[in-house]
């Protein structure tokens, strides 16, 4: 029983406390000292509120621009799995019937959607509590830059070659030379 009633008070009342009230009175009975711990619990309810300012940390599992405190993820979450599974209906179509509007859709869809995946990547691994402020920032640039190259190289060789689909045609058929 008394056991229950040091662990009542201990979750009521800041451990700290109670030893420091067993420090200042050890003459006292046991009855003084637990009254004691009752009262600063009745006055006190929340001793957490003296201690200093917990730290906390900002785990964000998405791109640094939508972790702000009032945004909603929800929309980018629907809008990556609309192109991921829009994904399994324009690449059969682009190798089906190729075009410079399923080549370019089937682009813009591989290039967002491997953006985001090595972006969530970047966030997950290159948090600022581990390698530092730059280095997540000079990542995420990367990252835009070789997406916008990338696309913007897809985009040259559908406008100015076979296109995207005929040219992963014409690569499949390459045939290594017999030794």
């Amino acid at each position: 029983m008394t056991l229950s009633l040091l662990l009542r008070s201990a979750v009521r009342c800041n451990a700290a406390n109670i030893v420091k009230s067993a420090r200042i009175t050890p003459l006292k009975s046991y009855s003084t000292l637990v009254a004691n711990v009752q009262r600063k619990a009745v006055v006190q309810p929340l001793a957490v509120a003296k201690i200093a300012a917990p730290v906390v940390r900002e785990i964000s599992v998405s791109a640094p621009r939508m972790a702000a405190a009032g945004s909603s993820h929800t929309l980018l979450w629907t809008v990556e799995r609309i192109v991921s599974a829009g994904l399994l209906a324009v690449i059969p179509a682009a190798f089906i019937a190729p075009s410079q509007v399923l080549d370019a859709l089937l682009a813009i869809s591989v290039v967002i959607h491997t953006h985001w995946g090595v972006e969530a990547m970047v966030v997950d691994y290159m948090r600022p509590s581990v390698v530092g402020n730059v280095l997540p920032k000079v990542a995420h640039i990367a990252l835009i830059i070789i997406s916008v190259a990338a696309l913007g190289g897809l985009f040259y060789f559908i406008q100015n070659d076979v296109g995207l689909a005929n040219g992963i045609k014409r690569f499949w058929a390459i045939k290594g030379k017999d030794a």
